[in-house]
């Protein structure tokens, strides 16, 4: 029997689980991933707890966290660190299981629970964990909050209007609302459609994806509209972007919304998965994840 490598769980102090945790908050890579059973709360007295909240804050770590638990309690309150800092998935245990909590930064390991920790310093080892985190990451779902969760970029669930057959899809940015300020769902339908029905580069259009957001103010459109593709169909649509301020096209600006690529991925995603385009349009929308989504409604009050 081997027994010269083994290593198990170790009798750990509050003290032991607290610094492993502090080192964790200073990650050289700005990153920290955790299958979580609990939160820092049941380690840790509150006072300890939010301690290591304000470094986490303080040195820009981005935390991604993965649960088996569906619906998570509020754990903090401090709110800037839940928004700037938390991003979150919830994975079934069939799936996987999170018997101990485990902890991943830069080239360490950290498995652990109240009483016992087992720390492991290897980079190869870390790197394989961090793309057995991701593989899991990307099954996973938003879970539901017992608290608000307001990240910096955030999108209300979207609309869809019509011109005739043509669906037009609409994704309203958290800044949309100051710009179109005092519009109703008709007047915004009617606006985004005269806009699309009055230039003819759509009329070949198999739908149409539309992001409204702000700029200084100004009433700003992203229009992506998508053709059939009949060069390579196993591709997927052909896809092209035109952008409007204040209802004109508008050549000096780039595209630049990680998020608005974000949502045509889960959209695209959703297409592929449909039987074809009609299935696709009419079937369920995109499960966006919490921090680009916010849930509303954007007419509602």
């Amino acid at each position: 029997m081997i027994t010269k490598f083994t290593e198990k769980l170790k009798k750990a102090t509050n003290s032991d689980l607290y610094q492993i945790s502090l080192k964790s908050s200073m990650a050289k890579s700005g990153e920290v991933f955790i299958f979580e059973k609990g939160s820092l709360s049941d380690l840790f007295e509150d006072t300890k707890a939010e301690k290591l909240r304000k470094s986490f804050l303080k040195n820009k770590i981005n935390v991604k966290q993965i649960t088996n638990i569906p619906t998570l309690p509020k754990f903090s309150d401090n709110d800037e660190f839940v928004n700037k800092v938390m991003t979150f998935r919830y994975i079934q245990k069939d799936i996987f299981s999170i018997e101990n909590e485990i902890l991943i930064f830069d080239e360490t390991i950290a498995i652990y629970n109240k009483d016992e920790l087992l720390i492991i310093e290897d980079k190869k080892f870390a790197n394989n964990q961090k793309q057995l985190f991701m593989s899991i990451w990307d099954q996973g779902q938003s879970p539901s909050l017992e608290f608000e969760y307001k990240p910096n970029h955030s999108y209300y669930k979207n609309l869809n209007y019509f011109i005739d057959d043509l669906q037009i899809i609409v994704w309203p940015d958290a800044d949309a609302k100051k710009s179109y300020k005092g519009f109703s769902q008709k007047k915004l339908g009617d606006y985004i459609k005269n806009i699309i029905s009055t230039d003819k580069y759509y009329d070949n259009s198999a739908y149409i994806i539309v992001f409204i957001w702000s700029l200084d103010g100004d009433k700003m459109l992203d229009v992506w509209k998508f053709n059939s593709n009949y060069v390579d169909d196993r591709s997927g649509p052909l896809g092209d972007i035109r952008v409007y301020r204040e209802g004109k096209l508008c050549n000096d600006l780039e595209l630049a919304s990680g998020s608005t690529l974000i949502v045509l991925g889960y959209e695209e995603k959703l297409r592929r998965q449909s039987k074809d385009l009609k299935g696709y349009l009419n079937g369920p929308v995109p499960n966006l994840p919490l921090e680009i989504m916010n849930g509303k409604d954007y007419f509602s009050k």
